[in-house]
């Protein structure tokens, strides 16, 4: 009897680790990689040779949501509209995924993320671009809320099988680099898990 009760947990660990295991390879035919900063279980991210990881959010994960955050520059000190004082760095990247239950669902979300960012910024550009092998929908724009503290941005919005995508860089007034080719850097080296 005491060997049972000790290979059940054993057995249960096994079980239960196996579950969660790593993909072996991307859908762009890449190795899966341990260097990969893994989003959500559907995305792994490159290091960027220009942009620095700040913070992954698992906390939205019961509604399949991840998000993460990567940063360029300095950062200051800054109060929001809610009080709160914050780092404001030169750039700001927001990576979000919806690993959705289809991919009609993936694509809705998709889309009222394209439509939240019409409606909240002033769209200098649209286009279609493929970035690693995915195709998004790539914006650009002015941040015309007063609220927020970036002057302008660049967003990516994808659907990969039943995960959606919204990427945003933005920036404040003098900061120098090239927020578009930023951003395809870093799509470029973003890998969807192949099923």
């Amino acid at each position: 009897m005491k060997k049972s009760k000790v290979l059940f947990p054993v057995c249960l660990i096994l079980f239960l680790t196996g579950c969660a295991s790593k993909p072996q390879s991307a859908k762009d035919g890449q190795k899966w990689s341990d260097d990969w900063t893994v989003i959500g279980t559907s995305v792994g991210v490159e290091a960027s040779t220009k942009l620095t990881l700040l913070d992954i959010k698992e906390g939205l994960a019961a509604d399949g949501l991840y998000y993460a955050t990567w940063i360029s520059g300095n950062s200051v000190s800054y109060e929001n509209s809610e009080g709160d004082t914050i780092d404001l760095y030169d750039a700001q990247l927001y990576f979000l995924t919806n690993e959705a239950v289809s991919e009609k669902k993936a694509k809705a979300s998709c889309a009222a993320w394209l439509a939240a960012a019409k409606e909240n910024y002033e769209i200098l550009a649209e286009d279609t671009v493929s970035l690693g092998g995915q195709n998004y929908t790539l914006i650009t724009y002015n941040c015309i809320n007063e609220d927020n503290p970036y002057a302008r941005g660049v967003s990516a919005f994808g659907v990969c099988e039943t995960t959606a995508v919204c990427a945003e860089l933005v920036c404040v007034e003098d900061y120098t680099e090239d927020l578009k080719p930023l951003l395809s850097e870093f799509l470029n080296h973003c890998h969807f898990k192949e099923d």
